[in-house]
């Protein structure tokens, strides 16, 4: 059996509706719908589906499929030839995303795949089909926000200068006001899910480290539930004359695992289950 090496992410989930957000309860109605109600299109183009929503004694397992296009064409990589594949009108060509979840502690572990639906359309999607199948669930949002390590707020530090600062948060859990920045009383009064903001220091001069934009930064990914969604730090080091830019999403906290797979490289399933649960039980401590 082959291998292949499956990068894994760590995100903090954030729900909010009316009531208080129950983690718990939201997969469990995950895994009580049926398949066919486990479906959400996207796009006109993309369909994505949860065909696997299982419970494990302290999480859940779920297999996220993007599926698109009607048809396609297959290569033999031994005769250099193709033939066209053509799919039934209910089909479509598709990709899994695996990830696994442990509601009370209220964090993922997302296997990345390039070619299949990144964190931020997973979701959408589970938004979308807890909307679509409970009436008290109608106002529901969900999002993942990335766990993002230690060492970008240390890169942070090492800046003599800073250019430039920019940052996008989420909406935390039950309201902005739950984690309190310089920036929520504005977002909390807008009624938005997400806030953006780019701050420039004046020609010559830098943004302060210990306050305003960069502060907020700081704060929000030290966060105990991280609400970051994007950040970045445009400046000099110390010593250095050429500027450096520090992105949030270089510092994810990850793991690099070898899984066990066919012979067109697609992960075998109760193997890459069993390396989510053992990834994310080392990070939260299960």
């Amino acid at each position: 059996m082959k291998r292949s090496i499956r990068k894994f992410e760590v995100f903090a989930m954030h729900a909010h509706y009316d009531s208080p957000a129950n983690y718990a309860d939201i997969f469990l109605r995950l895994e009580r719908l049926s398949i066919e109600e486990r479906i959400y299109h996207y796009s006109p183009e993309v369909v994505i589906g949860l065909p696997i929503v299982s419970r494990e004694a302290d999480g859940y397992f779920i297999q996220v499929v993007e599926g698109g296009d009607d048809s396609a064409l297959v290569l033999n990589v031994e005769t250099g030839e193709t033939r066209e594949n053509i799919l039934s009108r209910a089909e479509l060509l598709s990709h899994a995303t695996h990830f696994f979840a442990v509601p009370r502690r209220r964090r993922a572990a997302i296997e990345f795949s390039q070619r299949g639906a990144k964190a931020d359309m997973i979701a959408t999607a589970i938004e979308a089909i807890l909307r679509e199948n409970y009436p008290d669930m109608k106002e529901i949002g969900f999002t993942f926000a990335p766990v993002i390590r230690e060492n970008f707020t240390r890169e942070i530090n090492q800046f003599g200068r800073i250019r430039e600062a920019a940052i996008r948060m989420i909406r935390p859990n039950a309201s902005w006001t739950d984690h309190y920045t310089d920036l929520s009383d504005l977002a909390e009064e807008s009624g938005g899910d997400k806030v953006a903001v780019e701050i420039k220091a004046p020609r010559g001069g830098t943004l302060s480290k210990r306050a305003g934009i960069v502060k907020v930064i700081k704060d929000v990914v030290a966060d105990s539930q991280p609400y970051l969604d994007d950040a970045k730090v445009t400046g000099v080091r110390e010593g250095e004359t050429n500027e450096t830019t520090v992105h949030s999403k270089k510092h994810v906290q990850h793991t690099k695992v070898a899984v066990n797979a066919d012979d067109a490289g697609v992960a075998v399933v109760t193997d890459i289950r069993s390396k989510l649960r053992r990834y994310l039980s080392s990070v939260v401590g299960l």
